[in-house]
């Protein structure tokens, strides 16, 4: 049994000041420094472990157990390479030769031990897009190159086996990420959404606005809610109905889109509505698809 609950989540930007000023309330703002595509891949870097896991234990993922067993290691040792600061981005234009490898230009180069630096290749992290703009990097895509550089700190692998690896797992993310942006083709203003697993957790909400990479899913989890079971005509003897959790055991968001566009004293406003399904258990053990008309709503200007 499954009802879609609505999820509102209402945007607020100054056209004076510009989409990279925006600012949340309820929200986790990742602003280090950089542009999105930066902040793409430092987000891809925090959650590496929990991808790289997804892969291996999905058979979609078609890995061999040569490179199941390289993931194993990188996901066992993730502490090890995170005691540190471990990644640093850098122009091969401004200092050419850092990042030519074999007579190539790479995207990133790290050493051969767990915790090497992993510097990144900013200048191969934008492409040109056909709105005559530029497309950052994805977060699957990030999570390639991230998996890629990971893997030589494990043993002689080639960049031929190691970029076979993560296109595998990058692939499987892309199935689970629905990207949304406000303006076809351009990725200034948009709404990231990752499905880890339909059943047994809950999404990932990332707000894209200029520069800066909000984050709502703290915000989403707690918001979302079962809908408690009602019999319209009374039956005796009257049934247990207390059979349904308050809080799901896990959501999915999806059908994700752009509306009501109002413009206003150098501002716009936009709404981004989408259609959330939770797994509601009930005393019985059964899990289905129920959920309420609710909105959450946020405002960043």
């Amino acid at each position: 049994m499954m009802k879609l609950n609505s999820l509102i989540v209402s945007l607020i930007v100054s056209l004076a000041a510009g989409p990279a000023n925006a600012i949340l309330r309820g929200g986790d703002l990742v602003n280090n420094g950089g542009g999105i595509a930066e902040k793409n891949v430092l987000y891809a870097y925090e959650k590496l472990d929990k991808y790289i896991q997804i892969c291996v234990k999905s058979d979609s993922c078609k890995l061999t157990e040569r490179q199941r067993g390289l993931l194993q290691q990188i996901v066992q040792n993730m502490p090890q390479e995170k005691a540190g600061k471990q990644l640093f981005f850098a122009s091969e234009t401004k200092a050419p030769g850092t990042f030519i490898i074999d007579d190539l230009v790479r995207v990133a180069k790290t050493g051969s031990t767990v915790g090497s630096p992993i510097y990144i290749n900013s200048d191969l992290l934008y492409t040109k897009s056909e709105a005559e703009g530029y497309d950052p990097v994805s977060i699957p895509e990030a999570v390639a190159i991230l998996v890629h550089e990971m893997g030589h700190h494990y043993g002689n692998y080639s960049h031929e086996e190691l970029d076979l690896l993560g296109v595998r797992v990058s692939l499987l993310l892309q199935q689970k990420f629905i990207s949304t942006p406000l303006i076809p083709w351009n990725s200034e203003i948009s709404a990231t959404v990752f499905n880890p697993n339909l059943s047994s957790s809950f999404p990932e909400v990332l707000l894209n606005v200029g520069d800066d990479v909000i984050d709502i899913s703290a915000e989403y989890k707690d918001q979302v809610a079962c809908v408690g079971l009602t019999v319209p005509i009374p039956i005796l003897p009257i049934p247990d109905l207390e059979l349904l959790n308050k809080k799901p055991i896990a959501s999915i968001l999806h059908n994700v889109h752009w509306s009501k566009f109002k413009e206003k004293d150098n501002e716009l406003s936009v709404m981004i509505t989408g259609n959330v399904s939770n797994n509601c258990v009930y005393k019985t053990n059964i899990g289905i698809r129920n959920n309420a008309l609710r909105s959450i709503s946020h405002s960043v200007w």
